[in-house]
């Protein structure tokens, strides 16, 4: 006696996507986290906490050095110093702000352009 197969497991993710509507916390769900991010980077922005601040690179004075490798040191350094947040906080919170955004962004595009109709 022989059985009815199957359908495979990706025809039933399938037909039950077609079949059943996404719910609305799954299609709620990614703007509230997209709104937390946001808040979360603008306040980081905003508050600047002190613990994250970076002293700044020339501690140990700006005179010129005698060694030629202290003196190489020295120039790299002030060459690199630009490119360093002097809050660390300022540059999570940017990361948290283009998150937000860009998942903010995909879900009402998402949402616009709507289900398939196949």
């Amino acid at each position: 006696m022989k059985l009815p197969s199957r359908p495979a497991l990706p025809d039933l993710t399938r037909l039950r996507d077609r079949a059943l509507p996404a719910s609305r916390t799954e299609r709620l769900g990614p703007l509230l986290f997209a709104g937390g991010l946001l808040a979360v980077g603008v306040f980081l922005l905003k508050a600047k906490p002190s613990f994250a601040h970076v002293p700044r690179a020339k501690q140990f004075g700006d005179l010129p050095r005698r060694s030629r490798l202290r003196r190489a040191a020295q120039t790299t350094r002030d060459q690199i110093e630009p490119f360093a947040p002097t809050n660390i906080t300022d540059q999570i919170g940017r990361s948290l702000i283009l998150g937000g955004v860009a998942l903010l962004a995909t879900r009402l595009l998402d949402e616009m352009a709507g289900r398939d109709t196949d």
